[in-house]
This record gives structure tokens, sequence and C-alpha cells, in this order.
């Protein structure tokens, strides 16, 4: 109610000071009378408490220092061939094109085969022959023999008998495998796929004479990818000591496919002194193929143990520093205070810390980004 009568007593005298002429009396009377009133009338509101910011912290620790090797290499197939027929011929079916999926044994094409058909059953008709003449011959033999065992025939009759028996078999076993070749030249007028995969490349059409050792497809299997990989001789040593190895490819961005060593060639480019490496992923179903670039991960433990921290607790400046904010606890208060420290290697989200950091120390890895000095903090819930 008082500062009520007091407003309108202020409003009344500043009326009256509008009416003042200020170029003839000073404005100090005024100026400090109007001061107090506003004071007194209207008393400052107290000042805000400043927020304390949530955060997230971790422990420093010591670890192994692993080397993270980063290297590019090149999808392959475990079969990938041109495929020829082994017997020359005139095409006269083909039966798949490019990019058909095939199953080992599918028929791919077949040449003409009428002659060698008619070749074939002639050595099968030969074949029968020659077994009727052998069954013949026995006969014979028997019979020779019976008379002679009876003393009404001679005994070199019976010799006869048998060298012709032996004769007549050795040249039924001729036109056996004479009709066993005639049998397998038939079959190779008919050309298989040799394993399961997809044609990338179909270089034949119907019409065409082709020969053996002229390419008429090119299969290629379509699982059990591998990535071969140049690597620098200066690795090889530690690679045969085996390795924790992962791939990563562009249609699986982001992701990281287990793997491991399948291989290590060692004479691989002797100009360049690199061996290869042969990566062997252990995920089925991976969106590949022959060809495709993949980045291959590979983590060598370097042998040294050292204080390490998270990538995310480190503030990078335009400069080049490096600095953390290390948490200080008093009590149930907590505050922070920046300090700059030089990093080493960097590894599965992990950075090696050379200096400025000891194990057991706390820093902030969340709501790091507008800290300041001294400044209170709390954990985040």
């Amino acid at each position: 109610m008082i500062q009520t009568r007091l407003k309108i007593l202020m409003e009344r005298r500043l009326k009256r000071i509008e009416r003042v002429d200020f170029s003839a009396r000073g404005l100090g009377p005024y100026v400090l009378a109007l001061a107090a009133l506003c004071a007194w009338a209207y008393p400052a509101a107290p000042a805000a408490a400043q927020p304390v910011p949530p955060v997230e912290t971790e422990t420093v620790r010591e670890s192994p220092v692993i080397r993270k090797l980063e290297l590019s290499g090149s999808v392959t197939s475990p079969h990938q061939s041109q495929i020829s027929t082994l017997v020359p011929g005139l095409v006269s079916k083909v039966h798949f094109d490019s990019g058909a999926d095939v199953k080992e044994g599918d028929l791919l094409l077949e040449l003409d085969s009428e002659l060698e058909e008619a070749a074939y059953e002639q050595a099968a008709a030969q074949t029968e022959q020659a077994a009727g003449e052998v069954k013949d011959a026995k006969r014979r033999l028997d019979i020779a023999a019976s008379l002679a065992k009876r003393q009404y025939g001679p005994q070199n009759e019976v010799d006869a008998r048998s060298a012709e028996v032996e004769i007549d078999v050795a040249t039924h076993d001729g036109y056996r495998a004479e009709q066993k070749r005639r049998a397998v030249i038939l079959d190779r007028h008919k050309l298989k796929a040799p394993f399961d995969g997809v044609i990338s490349k179909r270089m034949v059409e119907v019409g065409q004479w082709v020969t053996p050792g002229t390419a008429v497809f090119e299969l290629v299997a379509m699982k059990n990818f591998r990535i071969d990989v140049p690597v620098p001789q200066y690795y090889y040593a530690r690679l045969r000591e085996g390795a924790d190895v992962a791939i990563e490819v562009d249609t699986l961005p982001g992701e990281e496919i287990p793997a491991k060593i399948g291989a290590l060639i060692p004479v691989s480019d002797p100009d360049a002194r690199t061996f290869t490496l042969r990566v062997l992923p252990t995920r089925d179903n991976i969106p590949i193929t022959p060809g495709m670039s993949a980045r291959v991960l590979v983590d060598l433990d370097t042998g040294a143990h050292d204080v390490v921290v998270s990538r995310d607790a480190l503030i990078r400046y335009p400069d080049g520093r490096i600095t953390v904010w290390v948490v200080n606890t008093e009590g149930d208060k907590m505050s922070v205070t920046e300090r700059r420290i030089e990093i080493g290697l960097a590894f599965d989200g992990l950075v090696q810390v050379l200096s400025g950091l000891k194990e057991g120390e706390r820093v902030v890895v969340r709501g790091n980004e507008s800290l300041r000095e001294g400044q209170a903090v709390r954990l985040a819930s």
C-alpha cells in the first residue's frame, strides 16, 4: 500500500520536474531524488543462479597400444576361369547368356555331334560283334577239349581253339576301348559348367566353329570371396604372428566386417618391395563382387603400454592445440580444468596420450563443448 502511494507521489514529482526550466537550475537534486524513489519503489530482482551443466566422464587408464593399419585391396573370386571346349566343332546350341547363374554340371552349349554319334554306333556294333566271336570261340574250345579228353580228337586242336579264344578276346577288348573313346569324344561335344558361378562373359554364337583353347564363356564363382592386398615388406613379420583384421566396403558404409588372414604370399612385386596379404571374410552374404575395392583394417600390437583416453574427450583448436577437461572433486562438488596434452596413435575409438595425463584421472567425454575454466559441473543421469 505504501509502495503504491510512493509511486503516485513519484509520478507527480516527475510531472513537476517536466515543468522546471532545466537551463536555469541544476539537475543533480532531481536526478538523485528520482533515483532514490525508483530504487525504493522498484527493488532489484535477485540474480538468477547459474545452471550446472551435466557431463559424462571416464577414468584415464593404461592399455596396449595398437597401430591401426589401413590398406586398400581388391575383391577376388576363388574360381574365375575362361572355359573352352575339349574338341573342335560347330556350335549348335547355346543354353546360357551373360549374367546367368549356373550350377556345377549345367549344360552350357552343344556342338554338332551327328558324325560322332555315327562313329560311336559303329564302334558299339563292332564291340558287340567281337563279343559274339569270343562266345563262339569259347564254345568251340569246349568241344575240342571234350573230344580230346575222350581221345576222339587231337590235343593240338585244343591248343588252336584256345589261341583263337585269346585272339578274339583281345579283339573284343580293342573294340570296347574304341567304343569308350568314342563315347568320351561324344560327351565332350557338350560343354558343362565346372563349378557354381555366374557367366560374366559369353564369347560364342550358334553356327560358330570353335577349337580347343578358344574361350567361349567366362565363369566366376560368387561365394567364398577374398581380398588381396599389397602390403609393404616392413609388416611381413608382424602379420605372420597373427593380427585382428576387418574389412570395409562401399556397399556397407561405416560397417566393419570381421575377417581373418588367409595367406601371406611372400614375393608379389619385388620392384615395389611388397607382398600380398589374402584376407578372408568370416561372414557370408556380403554384397560384394569380384573387382570391387575394399579397405582392410589390421590391428598391429606395438608391444607398448601407455595412457589412453577416448577420442571424444579431445578438444582440438585451429592452432593445433589439443586439450581435455580434467574433473576436480572437492567433497560433493565437481569442477573442471582445461589441460593441454600430446597424443600419439589412434585406435578403436581411443587415443594414446604421450604427455599431459596420468592413469586414474577423470576427464569429460560428453558435454565438453562449451565448458569454462573452473566451471562447476555435475554427472549426467
